[in-house]
């Protein structure tokens, strides 16, 4: 993606991945529009599992097949998402944690953006709150 000349690299929190894989209507257009512009996207590797969690009720809930989750899983690990370790991030998100109150699983993510100098993109309302200077919507990002 070329967004005017400049580069596009963000950390991407689950729920962008989610809605962009999932089609979910409220927030669908944004992702993928997000997704189509983004050229560097960065997530803490408990992604990973988050995804496939979230795929995994979408599918106990016949929200999609069986057979569409083990895809969307496979189409998720296609995405081109830099996992990080967790344990390189878990000490500042703890502390950010401790003085937000915004769960360590969503400040892992702050923690990188920070350290990475980018944005971080989610659709998180306590997040996009609590850290309006790192945490940005899909669509306030390119």
């Amino acid at each position: 993606m070329d967004c005017g000349g400049q580069e596009v690299k963000a950390v991407v929190d689950t729920n962008v991945i989610a809605y962009f894989l999932l089609g979910t209507p409220k927030f669908a257009t944004e992702a993928r529009s997000f997704w189509d512009q983004a050229d560097e996207l960065l997530a803490p590797s408990i992604w990973e599992a988050e995804i496939a969690n979230v795929i995994w009720m979408a599918a106990r809930s016949n929200v999609i097949t069986t057979d569409d989750a083990t895809a969307k899983l496979a189409l998720a690990g296609r995405l081109g998402v830099h996992s990080v370790n967790n344990r390189t991030l878990w000490q500042g998100a703890l502390t950010r944690a401790l003085a937000s109150g915004v769960a360590v699983y969503d400040t892992l993510y702050v923690e990188l953006a920070e350290r990475e100098g980018v944005p971080m993109v989610t659709f998180d309302e306590k997040v996009l709150k609590t850290y309006p200077a790192i945490a940005k919507r899909p669509r306030d990002v390119a």
